[in-house]
């Protein structure tokens, strides 16, 4: 059976997606002992930056294991023209980072396919038939992963670009973070109609994130889940504030590995996130 691909998109900036890529699928892999890639498709690759040090991500880009390696063959030395090749993709094990295993051979394990800010190559090019080829080479690379891993995470850049419309094109399922004001609650109605100009029909998953723990439903979380589009795709749990989940320049890593106080606490609701995305993703 191949692996469930979940993109993770709103369509508005700064609404926690780097947060449930990260934080939330670490939970994920480690509750479920599943096999976990995380892609970073930002050209910002924030999320990057989030888990890995920047001294690893200089041994990251000397090697050449970025994103870039599932668009084209490396090295590619024109930033406005595909580098084209009949070779088959590297298998994601090979280019990946790996940043947390479970058990002899870490059978189970959460993995990172480092971005990069080359990804913006992909917006300057205008030519359909080279960005046709990257696309191309971005499925077969994603068709081989599903093989190889349980779930594909793709971090997606806030736009309706190449690399985000190649990201849903692979996806079975998209999950959008939304915090409760109504220009994030309006990007994920963006990324619905994206659905629709590009003839695709995920299964779309909303999370409601960034509010207090102890607050009762505010008046945009009510209209939102009693929405006759949106309110049966938004999960139950919510993804509330935290320190822990806060960026931390003196910090570097997955938020519920840092310990101190409530940090338990957190782990216990993210894992109840996690169990809604589990039954919506895998039936379980």
């Amino acid at each position: 059976m191949l692996a469930p691909v979940i993109s993770i998109l709103n369509m508005k900036g700064g609404v926690g997606k780097t947060t449930t890529s990260a934080h939330v699928m670490r939970v994920l892999y480690q509750r479920l002992q599943k096999k976990v890639l995380l892609v970073d498709l930002d050209a910002q690759y924030n999320l990057t930056q989030s888990v890995i040090t920047q001294s690893k991500y200089d041994e990251v880009i000397e090697e050449g294991n970025t994103v870039m390696s599932c668009f084209e063959p490396l090295p590619s030395q024109d930033f406005f023209k595909v580098k084209k090749s009949d070779q088959p993709p590297p298998k994601a094990a090979d280019v990946a980072t790996v940043l947390r295993g479970i058990g002899k051979g870490k059978k189970a394990r959460i993995d990172l396919l480092a971005g990069s800010f080359e990804l913006v190559k992909y917006s300057m090019i205008d030519s359909a038939s080279q960005l046709k080829s990257a696309g191309s080479y971005f499925k077969r690379f994603i068709s081989q992963a599903r093989k190889d891993y349980d779930l594909i995470v793709l971090d997606c850049n806030p736009s309706s670009s190449f690399v985000t419309k190649c990201a849903l094109e692979n996806s079975t399922s998209v999950l959008s973070p939304v915090k409760l004001d109504k220009f994030s609650v309006l990007g994920v109605g963006l990324v619905d109609q994206l659905f629709d100009h590009l003839g695709l029909s995920p299964d779309h998953m909303i999370l409601i994130n960034g509010v207090q723990r102890h607050d009762p439903a505010s008046p945009v979380e009510v209209e939102l889940r009693a929405h006759e589009k949106f309110g049966p795709k938004v999960l139950v749990n919510r993804l509330v504030q935290s320190k822990h989940l806060t960026a931390d320049p003196s910090y570097t890593g997955f938020a519920t590995d840092r310990g101190g106080p409530y940090s338990g606490v957190l782990k216990t609701e993210i894992g109840k996130i996690v169990s809604e995305i589990s039954n919506r993703v895998w039936g379980n």
